[in-house]
């Protein structure tokens, strides 16, 4: 896909644009084209959507143009790493799902306090260390090979409410080595998790007692979710071309 500076999406010329999707989207080089970033995206534009797309990188200068503190989801690419622009986007809501990314920044984990799903990445473990991360922050690791979880989330755990309010849990954890030790733990098939235990754990996310189920059950959610945000399958459904 080829978008140049000359079409660009701006401020002056869509100053009621509200939303911004792209599905199954081929981009140049897998380079963001110049009619998404050189001008100022509108200011009332809050939600953008790629899912499915070749997208590998992200400009420098990104957090000039795009809306901060907006909705981001930059889902099934090519991102092999969270550019700092992104970071400084301070993306309310960001979703870098099956993107083929093997590490998370601590950047984007601190003073978030809002969500973030990193699900169906190629990651094994969050940072070590976090400073100033918010109680309120919730995260998606579905899909990943997490197996355990530092201590920096135990202020999470103490706010977790089981998704009470907007039905989301603080991790949601499914098809994870973490979660397949969870359930077994549930089913009596198991008495502790099976990953070796780590200075700095999480004692709260590790302690499979009975007593500590509750604190469990109210954090870590098993239930399957879809992959990504963007309804995917729907837009294949009711948007694809059809021959008849």
């Amino acid at each position: 896909m080829s978008w140049q500076e000359d079409a660009a999406i701006s401020q002056r010329h869509h100053p009621n644009l509200l939303m911004l999707f792209l599905a199954r989207v081929n981009m140049t080089n897998g380079d963001l084209p110049a009619g998404l970033y050189r001008e100022l995206l509108p200011q009332t534009l809050r939600d953008i959507e790629f899912c499915v797309t070749n997208l590998r990188s992200l400009p420098e200068d990104l957090d000039l143009t795009w809306p901060h503190f907006a909705t981001i989801y930059l889902e099934a690419g090519n991102l092999t790493e969270i550019p700092q622009s992104l970071v400084r986007l301070a993306s309310f809501d960001l979703s870098l799902a099956l993107n083929p990314i093997a590490t998370i920044s601590t950047s984007i984990l601190e003073g978030n306090d809002g969500y973030l799903h990193i699900g169906g990445t190629l990651i094994s473990e969050l940072p070590e260390i976090v400073d100033n991360v918010s109680p309120t922050l919730k995260i998606r690791l579905d899909n990943t090979n997490i197996s355990f979880f530092w201590n920096w989330t135990d202020p999470m755990v103490a706010n977790a409410n089981g998704g009470d309010g907007d039905g989301i849990p603080t991790l949601l954890a499914p098809n994870t080595p973490y979660c397949t030790d969870l359930e077994r733990i549930y089913g009596g098939e198991q008495t502790s998790f099976s990953a070796p235990q780590h200075e700095g754990q999480s004692l709260l996310l590790s302690d499979a007692s009975v007593e500590n189920w509750p604190t469990l059950e109210r954090t870590v959610s098993c239930e399957q979710w879809p992959a990504t945000y963007f309804p995917i399958e729907s837009e294949n459904e009711h948007s694809r071309i059809k021959s008849d």
